[in-house]
Order: C-alpha cells, then structure tokens, then sequence
C-alpha cells in the first residue's frame, strides 16, 4: 500500500459510489482504469472487505439506537461461542468482542423501546452471559470514518 492507496481508501469511505475518473482527480491519478486496478488488489488482499450503504435507521422507524455492553463467563472460546448466539438476535448491528473488564459491546437498533426489551430478555436467554449495562444513543456524531486514521 502505498499513499495513492490510503487517499482511495479515505475517497471510497466517504463514497463508495464515487465514480473512478473523480476519485482519480481528487488523489492525483488521472486513469480510471489504474484507480480501478487498485481498488481490486485491496480487494484480493481484503483490505476492501465490501461495500455496504449506511442506513439511516430512524428514517426506518428505528428511533430507539443503544450501546449494550456485555460480560460473560469466562471459558475457552467463551467469546466464539457467546457471538454465535448474540448474532442471532434480532436488532443487533454490531458485536465487537473487547478486552478487560466488559467482554462485548453491541450496537442495536430497534423501534422503540419495547422492542429493545426483546433483545434484553434474548440475552438473559444466553447462560454465558453474566449481565448487560445498556446506554441509550442520543446522537451519533462519526460513524465508519477513517479520515483521522491515516
């Protein structure tokens, strides 16, 4: 990877629909084709996992966004088998597996908070997990952005 990679990486971040011939006059690179060939190998290197679209979840009638954090009972490969169920759940978007005192932190979306409150009582479903704290997002400020990563 080199710079003209990174500055594709932090055009495609911010629009993954950008067409190449503007990515390449915004970072220097005049070939659509070369932008193409890089944005490929990160691809084949999987530097590029995907591209997905960032929803707007309460344009969707989702209004009630939390932060979960979860601790679980220590065990081999407690964190594996402890994902595998939360991933289950309906609601949760993310599960990030964290070290230290809180095992997870899920971020879930739901309509309200009744709704939350079926994933809540999924979780006291799982025996691997010893208790939640759950936060309720008021503003998401930065999402997904890697502009001050590089």
């Amino acid at each position: 990877m080199d710079n003209f990679d990174i500055r594709i990486l932090k055009e495609i971040s911010k629009n993954s629909r950008k067409p190449l011939r503007d990515i390449g006059k915004s970072i220097g690179i005049f070939s659509p084709s070369a932008i193409s060939r890089r944005i490929r190998e990160m691809q084949e290197n999987s530097i590029i996992k995907g591209f997905k679209a960032e929803i707007d979840f309460k344009k969707l009638g989702y209004n009630f966004i939390t932060v979960t954090f979860v601790r679980a009972k220590y065990g081999t490969q407690y964190h594996d088998v402890v994902a595998e169920k939360i991933m289950k759940i309906r609601g949760v978007i993310d599960i990030f597996f964290l070290l230290g005192d809180i095992d997870f932190y899920l971020f879930c979306a739901t309509r309200d908070k009744d709704d939350y409150v079926n994933i809540l009582n999924e979780l006291e479903k799982i025996t691997e997990i010893e208790r939640t704290d759950t936060h309720t997002v008021l503003n998401m400020y930065k999402y997904h952005d890697i502009s001050n990563i590089f």
